[in-house]
């Protein structure tokens, strides 16, 4: 089974917290195009923290610190297991690498729940862990 790490961001803007969201260039079936926290596969030998870190720094350019797991899921593709970890960018500005990433976005809660291009278990971890907890 792929294991998959992902690191859900957010800011402050005006009171109102705001969630980072990738798409990725990869094709992806009936998903392509759609948003996920950014993150990705993990490594052998390597830890949930440490590969979102890697890939936070590979495709958006910025480093960020890992501040506690939220939860594991299946993922929306077959044989993947989700990792998901909130975090904060506490260096450098997003600089997409577009080899990989074709956007990153700011959404808030209303435009996550309303947008239809959001990966399905995406979706359905910020409604159950992020938004009904307010992490």
């Amino acid at each position: 089974m792929k294991r998959v790490a992902l690191g859900i961001i957010e800011r402050k803007v005006l009171d109102k917290k705001e969630y980072l969201l990738v798409s990725a260039t990869k094709k992806s079936g009936k998903y392509t195009g759609f948003y996920y926290p950014p993150g990705g596969h993990m490594k052998n030998g390597e830890n949930e923290c440490e590969t979102i870190v890697r890939e936070i720094r590979e495709e958006l350019g910025c480093e960020v610190e890992i501040i506690k797991k939220i939860t594991e899921s299946l993922g929306d593709t077959k044989n993947q297991f989700t990792y998901w970890w909130l975090c904060k960018i506490i260096k450098g500005k997003l600089r997409i690498k577009k080899e990989e990433i074709i956007n990153a976005k700011w959404f808030s809660k209303k435009e996550i729940i309303d947008e239809e291009k959001i990966w399905p278990a995406t979706k359905k971890v910020f409604i159950n862990y992020i938004f009904k907890k307010n992490i």
